[in-house]
């Protein structure tokens, strides 16, 4: 019997595909290999007895190559749909993908078609999840302003839809500097004019950040500065209110709900 190989990757869409390369490269077979994504808490699920653990480092040369080839050989729209369940919560998306891209390399661009298979099936649940979550945050973001002109909202989603509404933002806001803070994670999508927005990672919110991002190129990386003194919207009173519309879940994070 052999030694299950199992290759522990960073939580991102550029760590798991490079973990699919380097798995699929191994030549040790499918059968033989899993692909693991690290916890939110930076640690693993589950360390198995009789298996090798393999830890992979991010290379983003690798990632392009497995975005590139899920375009080229499947579909661009499959390469969206993977992408999503890269950013879902779910435990064990790694391995599920790797999965889904043997059979999706095996049937081309209909793998989709094929819901009977539970991978697929999977896959399918995970990315309309997702896609409905990032969706609802498109209505649901509400920014406070700052003194400075500075937007700012703060959001708690289940999944890592970060990147999946900023360019909606972006474009709406094109000439308004923005934050939108996803606490969950410790992410800011970070928008100033005229540049594109960017998403960085900040271990401690309580060293208030952002008012002072500049557009000047000298001043475009300082962005350590005061935020967060929100100036909140007097609370709408709404009994009537839908809550299959609006969960309440959103409400936290929606200053018409703020006393």
């Amino acid at each position: 019997m052999s030694t299950i190989k199992i290759f522990l990757c960073e939580n991102s869409i550029d760590g798991i595909f490079t973990a699919v390369y380097v798995a699929w490269s191994s030549g040790y077979g499918h059968s033989n290999v899993k692909i693991e994504e690290e916890c939110e808490d930076h640690s693993y699920s589950n360390m198995e007895l009789f298996s090798d653990y393999i830890t992979v480092k991010t290379d983003y040369d690798l990632a392009m190559k497995v975005s590139r080839s899920i375009k080229n050989k499947i579909s661009e729209e499959v390469y969206q749909i993977v992408c999503r369940v890269a950013l879902s919560n779910h435990i064990g998306k790694a391995d599920l993908i790797y999965r889904f891209l043997i059979r999706g390399f095996q049937i081309g661009s209909g793998i989709m078609e094929h819901l009977s298979e539970e991978v697929v099936s999977t896959v399918f649940k995970i990315n309309r999840y997702v896609s409905y979550e990032a969706h609802h945050f498109l209505g649901f973001v509400r920014f406070s302003k700052q003194e400075s002109g500075l937007l700012t909202s703060v959001i708690h989603p289940k999944n890592n839809v970060l990147s999946l509404i900023s360019s909606h933002f972006a474009d709406r806001l094109s000439n308004e500097k923005f934050v939108i803070y996803d606490e969950n994670r410790k992410t800011a999508s970070v928008h100033i004019p005229g540049r594109p927005w960017f998403i960085v990672q900040i271990s401690d919110y309580n060293v208030n950040l952002f008012e002072d991002i500049s557009c000047e190129e000298d001043e475009y990386q300082d962005l350590w500065k005061t935020f967060f003194d929100s100036i909140a919207i007097k609370e709408r009173t709404n009994p009537k209110l839908q809550r299959n519309n609006l969960p309440l879940r959103f409400r936290g994070d929606m200053t018409e709900f703020k006393p």
